[in-house]
């Protein structure tokens, strides 16, 4: 039987990126997570606190169990529309990390999915 928690975080692969949608819009936050999770573990998600006030926090979770010997590396992505700061919360089981956000220009947004999408084919 699994356990529902917080995943460790390797901050040095995770990146935050600012969609700008136009004006008077909110954007949208690309977040995108990596790090080494403890045998056996699935289920990988990313979840906002709805509880964290002055920005964006994102908590890294999972499902892990029944416990095994080493780790595993996993990648996670979302998406959450907001209002643009320029660093973000992440969240971990080995703690919280501050993200800066990378910008995207309205008019390079067509462009930056089209890349983006390029990259998963």
């Amino acid at each position: 039987m699994g356990f529902y928690g917080k995943e460790p975080v390797n901050a040095a692969k995770t990146t935050a990126t600012y969609l700008w949608t136009g004006l008077n819009t909110p954007g949208v936050f690309i977040i995108e997570v990596q790090g080494d999770a403890p045998n056996y573990s699935y289920g990988f998600t990313l979840v906002r606190d709805a509880h964290f006030v002055g920005g964006l926090k994102i908590d890294s979770m999972g499902w892990t169990g029944p416990l095994g010997e080493g780790t595993t590396p996993y990648k996670c992505h979302g998406t959450f529309p907001g209002q643009y700061v320029p660093k973000i919360v992440i969240s971990g089981s080995n703690g919280d990390f501050v993200i800066p956000v990378k910008e995207i220009a309205h008019d390079e947004v067509d462009s930056y999915v089209k890349s983006k999408s390029a990259e998963l084919v």
